[in-house]
């Protein structure tokens, strides 16, 4: 098989590919193998992971898109991916986690991030980023951050819709108000929405509030003004557990269950929900009349 990254297929840890790995354009297309067995490290903790889940999530969101409507799949993909792949955030926040799975999962990558489907020339390689690089950029690093910054508890709903809208994953995913969850999810139910109600196709919307939200405050002022309850770790680590039990293929027409931590505040959502529609009223959109 081209395009893979040796000897990862029967590897039983998560972390390990330095910076300096030779990420080759014939690789990044998928003409080229990659021998990355220097490179191979234990995950922080020593805490390993199946991948059969996140291998069938991944197919199956292949499977069920167009390689010319894979930015569609995120969406779907992002709280069964989140689902399968059950990582602590000290686990997520380690680099070579992601690093090892973007390479382990080359094929998804690819496909989609590839300029065309049927690439035959170097330029059109993946980008490296996509790859290695960091959560905003790396291929699965931002499906699961993003999924895991805007659930709310156990709830997948709040995450699905926000990666309906790219510009949400390009920019205010980046800012660090979108750690404080009474603002993640007060920023999606100001925004317009498509007729259906399920998606965010304003992505001038969501980059003007996104403008506006970094020039008017602080995290720190945030927790201030709208408070959060902390996340429960003790729900967590149950929820990671359980990763040996579940079966992916049962939430595929349905959403699968986060960790069970306290959903947002109801005061707190609506403070930041009338606090973000008057940024928004006020921010200057590109295209939109004044008057």
């Amino acid at each position: 098989m081209n395009g893979v990254a040796l000897p990862l297929e029967d590897a039983s840890y998560l972390s390990g590919i330095d910076a300096a790995v030779r990420l080759t354009p014939a690789f990044r297309l998928g003409s080229e193998n990659l021998d990355v067995s220097d490179y191979i490290k234990p995950i922080p903790g020593g805490r390993k992971h199946r991948l059969e889940p996140v291998r069938t999530v991944l197919d199956e969101a292949m499977k069920r898109y167009a390689r010319q409507d894979a930015a569609a799949s995120d969406a779907w993909l992002g709280p069964r991916f989140h689902a399968a792949l059950r990582l602590s955030r000290r686990e997520a926040g380690c680099r070579d986690v992601w690093r090892y799975l973007g390479l382990w999962a080359a094929d998804y990558v690819r496909w989609r991030w590839a300029a065309e489907p049927d690439a035959t020339e170097s330029d059109n390689s993946v980008g490296v980023e996509r790859f290695v690089g960091p959560d905003s950029k790396q291929a699965l690093a931002r499906l699961w951050w993003m999924t895991e910054l805007f659930r709310n508890g156990s709830d997948y709903s709040t995450a699905t819709l926000a990666l309906t809208n790219q510009d949400i994953v390009n920019n205010f995913f980046r800012a660090g108000a979108a750690h404080h969850r009474p603002t993640a999810l007060a920023f999606l139910s100001v925004l317009p929405r498509s007729e259906d109600g399920e998606r965010l196709p304003d992505g001038r919307s969501a980059n003007a509030l996104s403008k506006a939200i970094n020039a008017a405050a602080s995290t720190l002022l945030l927790d201030s003004l709208a408070i959060d309850e902390p996340l429960d770790g003790a729900e967590r680590r149950h929820w990671e557990a359980l990763s040996e039990d579940h079966e992916v293929r049962n939430f595929f027409d349905e959403f699968p269950e986060g960790p069970d931590d306290p959903p947002v505040p109801p005061e707190s959502l609506e403070t930041m929900t009338t606090l973000l529609a008057e940024l928004l009223t006020d921010a200057p959109i590109r295209g939109k009349k004044k008057g």
